[in-house]
């Protein structure tokens, strides 16, 4: 047996009786048959569809889909909202964007079909009245939405205190040495948890994480301790090098180890990928300024290579670099002093002397990438640029193939997602890792829909298919039901306080309800929009004391708005209600 939900009265005293009996209503009217079937069955199979085509040949999930979002009625309309779900949300001039009714708008961003982004959650689910503010700064200058957050924790008495909210703010509340971390009231970190300003970026790919994280230590890494300490950086080496998770002792014994000595710890490992971690960031490289012996620089063929690439110096022999490390650089007629071997006195110089600070792969790595993160769409682009392609190479151990611009431009291009693809059979895993590091060919993976994405919709859709019920016997509490969750939406897009408005005039229900509130004729509507504006804007603060939207979400507001609204439309329609309501009757 299905359940019909109802209101008793109208007006104010009508919305009295539904805010009372409203959840109880709502829960039974969820449990029908025909609703709890047709929910179960959305969750059951929405994130499974890769196209919109797949959803518009799905009745059952379209209508649920278009029921999320006030659409029912266009439920015929496949063409139309075929392209829709096809628009680009970033093109100011695509199909949905160019629709009057932001519910259209939302409908494309949430489902993002023709988004590199994908799926995301819808926007006009309530509670996400925050989803316009990206920093403290924004929060603290918006006294409406600072109250809200603090009401939410019941912080209501820091409202004045602003720069001890900053600081809580600006907290990281993964550290415990943080500073709301370090207060004893839970509050403020629940306070701080609505917006999570201080959280690690997100990374496109591996070796982005790398960079990324690895510049945040701008005085560099002194020892593994110091990488081993850094969780964020030690996790994307982990990924980009395609290591097995271990332990920190047998990583800091790898990091540790002297990568020019044959018998050390890294070099007898099988896997090689942790010899080309080990040698990316340096920690034990040995001190060339102890060799004070030429034998000791000319027995090390790793530390001799560096030495001489550092002074750009290649294909001498041993007995001429013999001559050029035993000159006496005091001696005018020393070899090193001769007019032709002038470029051989600084490599010299630096071994009697000092050598220049070790830079690590990695340190040469991130400085030639830094600026070019997320630039490439093509591997070619990275394969032919010669300095930094031959810092990516070295840093995975990949040297040998300075040349081999055909194998590593195929296994950039390689299909991730194919167990059969080019990268994924060759027998190099550093090549394969680099593959994955930079994945400019992530292959088909399908869709990812966001956790609870499939709630979120259903949610929506049941507590519209409420709204329509109630609204089958009083259309003006549908329209009071549904008013805090549009004016949210719009609050949320973010923008000018103009912006809103647009927003408000853009939504048929909102357009609705603050014509009424705001005793607006009906011929209203045929003004110039931005006259509409000035108009609403003009009576809003007369009747209110505010000319910006978002102040309407205030509690107070918010009650004050929506019982105007409620007692006006009952005052226009009262001689078609067979109700009456006392409250009315003063006026």
């Amino acid at each position: 047996m299905s359940f019909t939900p109802y209101v008793l009265g109208t007006g104010i005293s009508g919305w009295t009786f539904l805010q009372r009996t409203r959840d109880q209503q709502q829960e039974i009217y969820e449990k029908s048959p025909v609703i709890d079937r047709t929910v179960q069955y959305f969750n059951q199979r929405i994130t499974s569809v890769e196209t919109p085509d797949q959803l518009l040949d799905d009745y059952k999930l379209l209508t649920v889909t278009l029921g999320a979002f006030g659409l029912d009625e266009d439920i015929g309309n496949r063409a139309f909202i075929k392209k829709v779900l096809e628009s680009d949300i970033s093109d100011p001039g695509s199909f949905a964007n160019r629709l009057n009714d932001s519910r259209y708008q939302s409908l494309a961003e949430t489902f993002g079909f023709n988004s590199p982004d994908g799926p995301s959650l819808p926007s006009a689910k309530a509670g996400a009245e925050f989803a316009s503010v990206a920093s403290p700064d924004d929060l603290l200058a918006n006294g409406t939405l600072l109250r809200k957050a603090l009401a939410n924790v019941g912080m209501e008495e820091f409202e004045k205190n602003q720069f001890f909210l900053q600081k809580v703010l600006e907290s990281d509340l993964g550290d415990p040495e943080s500073f709301v971390n370090k207060l004893s009231n839970p509050k403020y970190a629940e306070f701080a948890r609505q917006f999570s300003f201080n959280t690690p970026p997100v990374y496109e790919n591996s070796i982005q994480a790398l960079v990324g994280e690895f510049n945040e230590h701008a005085e560099g890494l002194a020892s593994a301790d110091d990488l081993l300490g850094d969780e964020n950086l030690l996790q994307a080496v982990v990924d980009t090098f395609d290591l097995e998770r271990t332990s920190p002792d047998f990583l800091r014994r790898v990091l540790n180890s002297d990568t020019t000595d044959p018998d050390s710890f890294v070099n007898q490992l099988e896997d090689k990928r942790y010899l080309a971690v080990s040698k990316a960031f340096g920690f034990g490289w040995p001190d060339i300024n102890a060799m004070t012996d030429p034998d000791e620089l000319l027995s090390n063929p790793e530390v001799l290579e560096h030495a001489l690439d550092t002074f750009g110096l290649y294909g001498r022999d041993e007995d001429e670099l013999r001559q050029i490390l035993e000159s006496d650089l005091s001696d005018p007629d020393s070899y090193v002093n001769q007019p032709e071997n002038s470029a051989y006195y600084d490599f010299a110089d630096a071994f009697q002397n000092g050598w220049p600070d070790y830079v690590s792969k990695m340190k040469v790595f991130s400085d030639e990438i830094t600026g070019k993160l997320g630039t490439f769409t093509d591997p070619r682009e990275l394969v032919f640029d010669s300095s930094l392609f031959e810092a990516t190479l070295d840093i995975f151990g990949q040297s040998k193939r300075n040349l081999d611009f055909d194998t590593v431009i195929r296994a950039f291009e390689s299909d991730l997602s194919s167990s059969t693809s080019y990268a994924n059979l060759h027998y190099d895993t550093g090549l394969k890792a680099m593959a994955y590091a930079f994945s400019f060919n992530g292959g088909d993976t399908g869709r990812e829909y966001p956790e609870d994405f499939a709630g979120q919709i259903s949610e929506l859709y049941t507590t519209r298919q409420f709204e329509i019920e109630i609204g089958e016997s009083d259309p003006n509490m549908r329209l009071a039901l549904a008013f805090e969750r549009e004016l949210q939406t719009v609050a949320d897009a973010g923008g000018s306080e103009n912006a809103h408005w647009y927003g408000i005039i853009g939504s048929p229900p909102l357009k609705t309800v603050f014509e009424t509130a705001l005793a607006l004729p009906s011929s209203f509507g045929q003004l110039d929009v931005d006259r509409q504006v000035e108009e609403m804007k003009e009576r809003s603060f007369s009747v209110f004391g505010t000319t910006h939207p978002a102040d309407l979400l205030e509690d107070a507001k918010l009650d004050d708005f929506r019982n105007r609204f409620l007692m006006l439309a009952d005052l226009n329609g009262s001689g078609n209600s067979g109700f009456s309501d006392p409250i009315l009757a003063l006026f």
